[in-house]
C-alpha cells in the first residue's frame, strides 16, 4: 500500500500546482468584452482537430484548439468580429460573427483537407498514420479486441525502448533486466512465454538461447510507427498466442518528404553514488579453444586470458541517444522509401541485495521454514549499446498490384560486470568475494517481400517471403571468486579459489512464406481462406572450462594468495581442458509450421459484424542433443495437429459506440530447448535447470466481452472482461531427482483459468489531458508441494512429497492453489498531460503500477517467492523551438522504486537481525535498486 499512497500523493501535488497554474492564468477580462469559443473539426471524418491557429486577423488575437478540439478567444471587441483557421493541409476558412458585449458565444469550424487527388494510388499522410487519433480510429474498426500505442504518443512518453513501452499498455506488465529496464511482455496474466512478437504482422525470430519470446529490449522505440497489443486472435492469424501477440508496426513511406533527426545525452545517478565498473570487450576471443582447434585439442590454462576481469572505473558516464529519419515518394505516387536507423549507448546498473536459501528448508520451529546460506551484496554495471535500422520500400504500378520490400536490422550489445561480495555470517571458514565479466551480442535481422493484387473486381490475393535469422554470442564470459580465510585452524589472508570461462552461440533462424485469398462476394459478405509454412531452424553451442587456483606447494599452507587478476594461476579442475563433448547444452533443432484457415466475415443490418472460422495448425519438431546414446530423451520427434476455431462478434451501437464478443482457441508450444535433457546453470547461478523430453504443448478456450466509447479528439472509453480456460500450462517447478536434489524444469501443471476486467480510459479538456488503464486479473492453479518437518508422534524429520512415504500428519501430498507466475491481480497506468499548441510545450507525469506476483515458485509449500507490488512514476517534457526544432527531457523512476522479491512467512533466527528484514511477516530475498536516469535532447522535423 505505501507504493499506492507515494504514487497518489506524487500524482495529486502535480494535478494541484497545473489546476492553479490553469487558474491563474484565466482572465476573466472586463464586462463589456466579449468571449468566442467553439471547436474545430475535420469536415470528412468529423474528428476534432489538435493544434489549429484560430485568429481575428483585424487585431492579430489568436489561439490554438486543444487536446479536445476546442478553442476559446478572449477580450474581444463587441460587433462583427472576422475569424479565420489556419492548418498545414487544410482550406484556410472564414467566418464573420456578431458578438454581444458580456457574453461568450459559439463558433464551430469543418475543415477541408487539401493536396492532390492521385489517379491510380491512394497514400495515407505519414503524420495522420503515427497520432493518436489515428489509433483511436484503428482500433474502432479493427475486427478483434486490441490496444494501440501511436508514435506520437512514444514520442512524447518517457520511453527510448518498445520493452518500456508496452507496459503503459493495458493489462501488460514486463520482466524487467538487471538495469531496471522493460524485457519482456506478461498480457492478461499469461507470462512471456504465452505470447508472440510480430514486425509488420510477421513473426520473428527471437535471439534468446533459450526462448522463443523475444527480447523487447533490443528495439529502439522511434523505429515504431505504433504498437499493437493483440488480444483476441482471428484465424487469419497465428495460433501459438494465449495472453496475446504484440505487433510493431514499423513507420512506412511517407506521401512527402520527410526528415527527422534525433540527437540527445543523459546520465544514470546509480553513477553519482557509485562508479560505473567496466572492461575493455575488443579482444574477447570469439571462439573456445576446442571450437578454434578441434574437440581432440587438450586445453591449457594459458589459452584462457583474464583481460575481461581489468576493470576501470567512470564516474557519472555519459549516456547518448541519435536517430535519423528520411523518406520520401515520387510524384506520381507510385514509388515510395523510408530509411531510418537508431543508436543508443546507456551505461545502467542495479545494486542487489541477496539472500540466497537453500536448497531444503529447516523442519522447525514451523514447517518449511526458510533458511538461507549467505547473503549477497551485488553490483550490476552494464554498457548497452542498441541499433536499430529499417528501410521500408514499396511500388504501385498500378491501382491493382502492389509490391514491398521490408529490412529490419537491430543489435543490442550488452556488456555487463557483476561484483559480488559475502558477507560473513559469523560461521567461520572462507567468505567469497567474486566477479563476472559478460559480454552478450544479440542480433535480429529480417527480410519481408510482399504483395497484393486485385486478380477480378472480386478476388484479391496477399502474400508474403519471409527470411528471419536472429543470433546470440557469449564470447569468454569470465568468472572468477577470491576467498577471505577467517577460520582459526586455516592459513589466514585472501586467496584464488578458481575460475571459469563460457562460450555460448545460438541461432534461430525462420524461412516462411504466407498466402491470403480473398472473395468478396458482396458488399457486406467476404471470404478469405490462405496457409502458412514456416522452417525453423535453432542451433546451440555451448563450451566451459572450470579451473582451481593452482596451489603454492604441499601441506595444509598451500593456498595462492591473491595479488591481482593479473597474477591469478589456475590449473583444469575437470576433464584436462576437453571440450565437453556429452553436453545437452550443444543441440540442434528443427520445427516445421504448416497452416491453413478459412475465415468469413459479414455485416448484417449495417449493425452487427460477424468475423469467425477455423485454423489448422500442423506441428512437427525434431531435436539432436550432444548428451549421451544411452541418455533417454538425447534425440526426440514430435508432431500434433491443432484445430483451432474463433469467432468475433462487432456490433454498432452508433458510430462512436461498439461491442464486441470473442473466442478463440489459443496453443503455446514448449521452447525448443526445454525438450532437451540437458542439466545446466546456464545464466542462472541459483539453481540448476533441466530439459523436459516429455513436456506437452499447451492449449487454451479464450473468451473476450468489450464495450467501446471513442470521443473527439483521441478521448476513449473500454470497458471489457476476459475469461481463459488453459489445459497443460507451462511452468517452472523444481522436481525430485534424487534426496535432496531438485532440478528447475518446465512442467505442465495439470489446468488452469484465469479472467479479469480491463478499463481504458483518455479524457481531454483544452490544454490537460488525463489518460489511464486498470486491469484485474485472477489466475488460479493447484500443485502439490513437498513439507520437510518434525513429527509430533515419533520426534523424527520427514519430508512428505507425492514420491516420498506418507506419514501420519500428512495421509496425502499436500498441495497449494496459487496465481500462475508472473500474474498480478491489479496493474494501472495513470498519465497526467499537458499540452499547449501555442505555445508548443508538452508535458506528461506518468505512473505505473504492478501489483505483487510469483517470481518463483518453490517445490516446497508457502515458500514460493513473490516479487512485491512496485509503483514506479516518471515524467517527459518538450518544448517546440524555431526552425523544426524541439527540446525534449524524460526522466524515469522519480521515486526510485525498487523490485524486491520475498517469501510470505515470518522471519525466525538470525533473520529477526539480518540486514533489511523489517517486516514482521514478510522474508527479503531481493532487493534490486536502479535510481534515477536522465536524458535531454534535440528533436529536428521537416515534414
Amino acid at each position: 500500500m505505501l507504493h499506492i499512497y507515494r504514487f497518489c500523493a506524487a500524482f495529486l501535488t502535480v494535478l494541484l500546482c497545473g489546476v492553479t497554474l490553469t487558474v491563474s492564468a484565466q482572465n476573466l477580462g472586463r464586462s463589456n468584452l466579449a468571449a468566442l469559443r467553439g471547436t474545430v473539426r475535420d469536415a470528412k471524418t468529423g474528428d476534432v482537430l489538435i493544434g489549429v491557429s484560430v485568429v481575428v486577423p483585424a487585431t492579430q488575437q489568436g489561439t490554438a484548439t486543444g487536446l479536445d478540439g476546442t478553442f476559446v478567444l478572449r477580450e474581444l471587441a463587441p460587433g462583427p468580429v472576422v475569424v479565420q483557421t489556419r492548418n498545414l493541409g487544410y482550406e484556410l476558412q472564414t467566418q464573420t460573427i456578431s458578438l454581444t458585449p458580456g457574453a461568450t458565444q459559439t463558433l464551430d469550424f469543418q475543415l477541408i483537407a487539401t493536396g492532390h487527388e492521385l489517379t491510380e494510388v491512394t497514400v495515407t499522410g505519414q503524420a495522420d498514420r503515427e497520432s493518436a487519433q489515428s489509433a483511436r480510429r484503428a482500433e474502432q474498426k479493427a475486427d478483434n479486441v486490441l490496444n494501440i500505442i501511436s508514435a506520437r504518443t512514444i514520442e512524447l512518453s518517457p520511453d527510448v525502448t518498445v520493452g518500456n513501452v508496452v507496459q503503459r499498455a493495458s493489462g501488460v506488465s514486463v520482466v524487467r533486466n538487471s538495469g531496471g529496464d522493460g524485457q519482456y511482455a506478461i498480457i492478461r496474466g499469461m507470462d512471456r512465454r504465452y505470447n508472440y512478437t510480430l514486425v509488420n504482422g510477421i513473426k520473428i525470430p527471437s535471439p534468446d538461447p533459450k526462448n522463443r519470446y523475444v527480447p523487447l529490449d533490443i528495439f529502439p522505440a522511434e523505429l515504431l510507427e505504433r504498437l499493437e497489443v493483440i488480444k483476441a486472435l482471428t484465424p487469419n492469424m497465428e495460433g501459438d498466442a494465449i495472453g496475446g501477440a504484440l505487433n510493431m508496426v514499423m513507420k512506412s513511406a511517407p506521401d512527402h518528404l520527410v526528415v527527422a533527426a534525433t540527437a540527445a545525452g543523459g546520465y544514470s545517478d546509480l553513477f553519482a553514488t557509485r562508479p560505473f565498473s567496466g572492461f575493455s570487450t575488443s579482444s574477447l576471443p570469439q571462439q573456445s579453444p576446442g571450437q578454434a582447434n578441434g574437440t581432440d585439442y587438450a586445453a591449457k590454462p594459458s589459452d584462457f586470458s583474464n583481460t575481461p576481469l581489468n576493470y576501470s572505473s567512470v564516474q557519472v558516464p555519459a549516456n547518448s541517444l541519435f536517430g535519423l529519419t528520411i523518406g520520401n515518394r515520387t510524384r506520381d505516387g507510385k514509388l515510395g522509401l523510408l530509411v531510418a536507423g537508431s543508436l543508443q549507448n546507456t551505461y545502467r546498473g542495479s545494486d542487489r541485495l541477496f539472500y540466497r536459501p537453500l536448497g531444503q528448508p529447516k523442519p522447525e520451529p514451523l514447517p518449511n521454514t526458510f533458511t538461507f546460506d549467505e547473503i549477497q551484496r551485488r553490483e550490476y554495471s552494464l554498457l548497452q549499446n542498441r541499433a536499430g535500422l529499417h528501410a521500408k520500400l514499396d511500388y504501385a504500378p498500378s491501382a491493382r498490384n502492389r509490391l514491398s520490400l521490408y529490412s529490419l536490422l537491430v543489435r543490442l550489445d550488452d556488456a555487463q560486470h557483476r561484483h559480488i561480495t559475502t558477507n560473513d555470517l559469523g560461521t567461520g571458514g572462507d567468505v567469497p568475494v567474486s566477479d563476472q565479466s559478460r559480454f552478450q551480442r544479440q542480433q535480429l535481422w529480417s527480410e519481408t517481400l510482399q504483395g497484393t493484387h486485385q486478380l477480378l473486381p472480386r478476388f484479391s490475393l496477399s502474400w508474403s517471403a519471409v527470411y528471419g535469422r536472429a543470433t546470440f554470442d557469449t564470447p569468454n564470459q569470465t568468472d572468477i571468486t577470491i576467498v577471505r580465510a577467517t577460520a582459526a585452524n586455516t592459513q589466514q589472508g585472501t586467496f584464488v579459489s578458481n575460475s571459469s570461462h563460457l562460450w555460448q552461440h545460438s541461432l534461430d533462424q525462420d524461412v516462411a512464406g504466407y498466402a491470403n485469398l480473398s472473395f468478396a462476394a458482396t458488399d457486406k459478405l467476404e471470404f478469405t481462406a490462405g496457409g502458412l509454412l514456416r522452417n525453423k531452424d535453432r542451433t546451440s553451442t555451448y563450451d566451459y572450462y572450470d579451473l582451481d587456483a593452482a596451489t603454492t606447494g604441499t601441506g595444509t599452507n598451500n593456498r595462492q594468495p591473491f595479488t591481482t587478476y593479473d597474477q591469478a594461476r589456475f590449473v583444469f579442475s575437470l576433464d584436462n581442458g576437453q571440450e565437453k563433448s556429452t553436453d545437452g547444452n550443444n543441440y540442434v533443432a528443427n520445427e516445421r509450421i504448416a497452416a491453413g484457415y478459412a475465415q468469413a466475415k459479414i455485416l448484417l443490418a449495417n449493425k452487427l459484424q460477424i468475423l469467425g472460422g477455423v485454423r489448422f495448425e500442423n506441428t512437427s519438431q525434431h531435436y539432436d542433443s550432444q548428451l549421451p546414446a544411452t541418455q533417454v530423451g538425447r534425440s526426440g520427434n514430435i508432431s500434433y495437429l491443432d484445430v483451432l476455431p474463433s469467432v468475433h462478434f462487432k456490433y454498432l451501437l452508433n458510430e462512436r459506440q461498439n461491442l464486441r464478443l470473442s473466442y478463440f482457441k489459443g496453443i503455446s508450444r514448449p521452447n525448443l530447448f526445454e525438450l532437451v535433457p540437458a542439466v545446466t546453470n546456464l545464466n542462472n547461478d541459483y539453481y540448476t535447470e533441466a530439459g523436459n523430453p516429455y513436456l506437452k504443448h499447451t492449449q487454451a478456450d479464450n473468451l473476450d466481452f468489450r464495450y467501446e466509447h471513442f470521443g473527439p479528439a483521441a478521448s476513449q472509453l473500454l470497458a471489457g472482461v476476459f475469461y481463459k480456460n488453459i489445459q497443460n500450462p507451462i511452468e517452472y517447478g523444481f522436481a525430485q531427482v534424487a534426496n535432496n536434489t531438485s532440478y528447475y524444469q518446465p512442467q505442465n501443471f495439470g489446468n488452469a483459468t484465469n479472467f479479469g476486467a480491463e478499463l481504458v480510459f483518455t479524457k481531454y479538456l483544452r490544454n490537460w489531458g488525463v489518460n489511464g488503464n486498470y486491469t484485474y486479473t485472477h489466475s488460479s492453479i493447484t500443485t502439490t508441494k513437498r513439507v520437510y518437518y518434525r513429527s509430533a508422534t515419533d520426534g523424527q524429520y520427514h519430508t512428505v512429497s507425492p514420491d516420498q512415504p506418507a506419514t501420519a500428519e500428512y495421509p496425502t501430498p499436500p498441495t497449494q492453489t496459487r496465481p500462475l507466475q508472473g500474474q498480478s491481480n491489479h496493474i494501472a497506468n495513470l498519465a497526467l498531460l499537458y499540452r499547449s499548441e501555442a505555445t508548443g510545450f508538452h508535458a506528461q507525469v506518468a505512473a505505473v503500477y504492478t501489483g505483487r506476483r510469483i517470481n518463483l515458485v518453490s517445490p516446497y509449500k508457502d515458500l514460493d517467492q513473490w516479487q512485491r507490488a512496485t509503483t514506479q512514476l516518471d515524467f517527459s517534457a518538450e518544448q517546440k523551438l524555431p526552425a523544426h526544432l524541439t527540446a525534449f527531457l524524460k526522466v524515469t523512476n522519480l521515486l526510485n522504486t525498487p523490485t524486491v522479491v520475498e517469501v510470505l512467512q515470518a522471519p525466525t533466527g538470525g533473520l529477526l537481525t539480518a540486514p533489511e528484514q523489517n517486516s514482521p511477516n514478510r522474508i527479503l530475498v531481493q532487493r534490486d535498486v536502479y535510481n534515477r536516469t536522465y536524458l535531454l535532447g534535440l528533436r529536428y522535423r521537416l515534414n
